[in-house]
């Protein structure tokens, strides 16, 4: 019979505890470790592959006739076949092919594709200034040729805007405080707008200013601030404008991120403002993608 000694025995317990419990701490530190090297990589890759979007936001070239004007705001916008203007749009035209965009975006109606890819194939003009006075042709088509590419891509979806039934409901819920800040702000655009839009600004510089991100805040905030409390407690027509606005432009950032393909690296969308305010939004919580403005190509 052996006999052993009981504070030996603990002794050796003691002792292979602690060497088993340093083996745990040193294999959970390097999982850790492991799992933050990859994670650190896989972000760094992420990185490296962004989509790289340039925004460009517009007044709606075609406004300048007032019958073609859709738009709440009442403004004069300028004459863009002027030569003055002209040159100013084959300079931003010159910057953007610099820049490259793999596929073009424009605000034109979706389910009209094929008629689009028939204007396009069939478009060969000299003289710009001979055509239509619309940011698809001035500028979305004066980019595309340059570039020599085969298509543009329609990403429009339109949705219900009930603006004079806002109102309406705004009047009998006895708001009156928001029609009048919604009244100001309107006049205060209009003001500001058609005073600049009559002054010797270059086009660039009222593209810079439908482009700053100030103004997208202000315009999304009218949605959210004005429009969404719009009505009695009982009825959500402000709401349903605000959903709907929402709506349209989320449908058209999905028609262009199923346009993407494999091989794609850079995109222009070009629309009004206020649809570009919304897409900035969007892809600056896309980890994937990234954005470039007008003014940053234009002032390298």
């Amino acid at each position: 019979m052996v006999l052993i000694r009981t504070d030996l025995g603990h002794n050796y317990v003691k002792k292979m505890r602690k060497i088993l419990t340093l083996g745990i701490l040193i294999f959970f530190v390097s999982c850790f470790e492991n799992e933050s090297v990859e994670k650190n990589s896989f972000i760094e890759t992420q990185n490296q592959f962004k989509m790289d979007v340039l925004l460009l936001g517009t007044f709606h070239f075609a406004n300048f006739n007032p019958e073609n004007n859709g738009d709440v705001l009442e403004v004069n916008v300028p004459d863009v076949l002027t030569d003055d203007n002209q040159k100013e749009l084959e300079k931003i035209t010159e910057l953007i092919s610099e820049f490259k965009p793999d596929k073009i975006f424009l605000e034109y109606p979706y389910s009209k594709q094929n008629q689009l890819d028939s204007a396009y194939s069939k478009f060969e003009v000299i003289d710009y200034s001979q055509t239509k006075r619309t940011e698809i042709i001035q500028l979305g088509f004066r980019v595309a040729k340059r570039l020599k590419h085969k298509k543009v891509y329609a990403m429009d979806y339109r949705t219900d805007f009930p603006y004079d039934s806002l109102i309406n409901q705004m009047e009998k819920a006895k708001q009156f405080h928001l029609i009048e800040k919604d009244s100001i702000e309107l006049d205060r655009i209009e003001k500001y707008e058609n005073k600049m839009f009559a002054s010797n600004k270059l086009l660039s510089e009222i593209l810079f200013y439908n482009n700053d991100q100030e103004n997208r805040k202000l315009d999304i905030n009218w949605y959210l601030s004005v429009a969404n409390q719009g009505g009695t407690k009982d009825n959500f027509v402000g709401a349903y404008l605000a959903s709907e606005w929402y709506r349209r432009n989320l449908y058209m950032y999905s028609i262009i991120q199923k346009t993407i393909e494999k091989n794609d690296k850079k995109i222009m969308i070009l629309a009004g403002a206020s649809h570009i305010g919304m897409f900035k939004d969007y892809i600056d919580k896309n980890p994937e993608w990234k954005t470039t403005e007008l003014k940053d190509i234009m002032q390298k």
